[in-house]
């Protein structure tokens, strides 16, 4: 069985660090955003978190190869094509009752065994690694969870709504591009929160359905880290000593190179990090949007002890 460790939520909730500190202990793979291979990595070519572009990371050919005999091939080809057919957040419904269309129902029943075949190549490449995917989005978690082999484990990682409205505002330009100019996506503080909700809803919905999953919030997260990945550690069923958490402290973090295939511009640095919370938020949203923002997402906020 892989042994996949699934960070869920909403964007710009800090999974980029959680991922890559994560990956820092014995028995785990960083990988990323590993949900956006298929557009990021196969279609576009962007680069690797080791700075070199996907298609010429060592690492990655050789879990290409174990996968489908390499990433030109005619598998690999069919994973990009589905992925853009299967992982529709309006196709929510048919990711739980795929008898609604037997016609999209044998898509995904390909769709998982191409998975199962990359999710493999991982957990042999890695030495047996749980494996760290922090996509994210709820649609290729419902996915994941009828992947042949695939034991699914969901870290529901949550964050202030306000400072996801205050981030998702900002322009940004991604570092993973090489051939263009690709700017991070946008949103109005109303949109984010809408989908923020909308977002933590569905992975309660996998929680009832599936079991047990770890809630963790970013804030907790950032203020004590070492007791964060210990308690994450211990979920995903591999326990770690005091001495493995010896790269970092309450303020900093000792990072090296990760193969992540898509992420946080974070993803990209090395070398000692500072930890702190990104609380610009609470400087820079202007009065009528934190009104929104928190009037929306009220009952969220109160619920995991914002409010």
């Amino acid at each position: 069985m892989s042994r996949v460790l699934y960070i869920g939520g909403c964007t710009r909730s800090g999974s980029t660090l959680v991922d890559r500190m994560l990956g820092r202990l014995p028995g785990f793979l960083s990988t990323g955003e590993l949900g956006l291979l298929t557009t990021h990595s196969l279609r576009d070519n962007r680069l690797c978190g080791c700075g070199t572009r996907f298609l010429d990371c060592p690492f990655w050919a050789t879990v290409g190869t174990h996968a489908f005999g390499g990433w030109r091939s005619a598998e690999a080809s069919e994973l990009l094509a589905l992925h853009a057919q299967i992982v529709r957040h309006r196709h929510l419904h048919l990711l739980v009752s795929p008898g609604l269309s037997p016609r999209f129902a044998a898509k995904l029943r390909r769709y998982r065994e191409l998975l199962a075949q990359l999710y493999d190549a991982l957990h042999s490449v890695s030495g047996g690694a749980t494996i760290i995917d922090s996509t994210k989005a709820p649609a290729y978690a419902y996915v994941l969870r009828g992947v042949r082999g695939v034991d699914l484990q969901i870290l529901h990682l949550v964050r202030d709504s306000r400072g996801t409205a205050f981030s998702s505002s900002k322009t940004l330009i991604m570092k993973d591009s090489v051939d263009r100019v690709v700017y991070k996506h946008r949103y109005s503080p109303a949109v984010i929160t809408l989908r923020w909700m909308l977002y933590h809803l569905l992975f309660d919905y996998l929680k009832l359905t599936d079991g047990g999953q770890l809630l963790l919030r970013y804030e907790d997260f950032v203020h004590d880290p070492k007791s964060s990945l210990q308690r994450i550690a211990a979920f995903a069923g591999v326990p770690v000593s005091d001495a493995s958490l010896a790269f970092c402290d309450s303020r900093a973090v000792q990072l090296g190179v990760d193969h992540t295939v898509a992420g946080n511009d974070m993803r990209f640095s090395q070398g000692v990090i500072t930890i702190r919370e990104d609380d610009e938020w609470r400087r820079s949203l202007n009065r009528r949007q934190r009104r929104v923002v928190t009037a929306l997402s009220w009952v969220f906020l109160r619920r995991w002890g914002y409010a």
